[in-house]
C-alpha cells in the first residue's frame, strides 16, 4: 500500500511540474546503474558482464555543450579466492542535438580504466587510458529532476561497452 501511495505521489508531482529546457551554467549531479560488458570475471577467469554504480557531475558550458565527469565502479568479482575490481574515471564532452523535452546527446572523451586483483593480502593493480565515444538521452521530469540513459564504448583495457541508466538533479545557475 505504501508503495502505491508513493508511486501516486510521484506521478502527481511530475504531472504538476513541467519539464524545463537546459540552460548555460546549470550543474547536474547524477547517479546511475552501469553495466559493463567486460567488467566482471567468470568462474573460468574470462571477462563477463559486470554491474556497478556511476556517480557523475555535468556542467553546461552553453545550452548545447557540456563537460562531464563520472566514476564507474563495478562490484567485485571473486574467483578461486582472488577478488577482482574494475573502475573507470571518465572526463567527457557532450553535445546536445535537442534541448526540448527529450535531450539527445553525443559524447566523446577520455577514460582511465583501473583494475585490481587481490588474494591473501597481496594485490596487483594496473591502469590504462583510452577514448570514450557514445551517446545518450536525458528526460527531464520536473525543473530539477530527470532520468538519463547512456551507451558508450570505452577503449581502455580490452575495451568494453558501458550501458548506464540513472537519475539526475539539476542545480540552477
Amino acid at each position: 500500500m505504501k508503495t502505491k501511495l508513493l508511486a501516486l505521489a510521484l506521478v502527481s508531482l511530475f504531472a504538476i511540474n513541467g519539464a524545463m529546457a537546459q540552460e548555460q551554467g546549470e550543474i547536474r549531479a547524477g547517479l546511475g546503474l552501469v553495466l559493463g560488458t567486460k567488467a566482471g570475471v567468470s568462474d573460468t577467469g574470462e571477462s563477463k558482464i559486470g554491474f556497478g554504480l556511476s556517480p557523475s557531475v555535468e556542467y553546461l558550458i552553453t545550452d548545447v555543450i557540456s563537460g562531464n565527469a563520472s566514476y564507474d565502479f563495478y562490484f567485485k568479482s571473486s574467483v578461486g579466492g582472488v577478488d577482482y575490481k574494475l573502475s573507470y574515471l571518465n572526463i567527457e564532452g557532450k553535445y546536445y542535438f535537442m534541448t526540448d523535452d527529450l535531450q539527445v546527446y553525443g559524447l566523446a572523451g577520455i577514460g582511465v580504466g583501473f583494475a585490481k586483483a587481490e588474494a591473501n593480502g597481496v594485490s596487483a593493480s594496473t591502469s590504462e587510458t583510452g577514448l570514450n565515444i557514445g551517446g545518450g538521452v536525458c528526460l527531464p521530469l520536473t525543473d530539477v529532476l530527470g532520468f538519463n540513459g547512456e551507451l558508450k564504448y570505452q577503449t581502455a583495457g580490452d575495451g568494453q561497452l558501458a550501458i548506464k541508466a540513472g537519475v539526475f538533479y539539476t542545480f540552477g545557475n
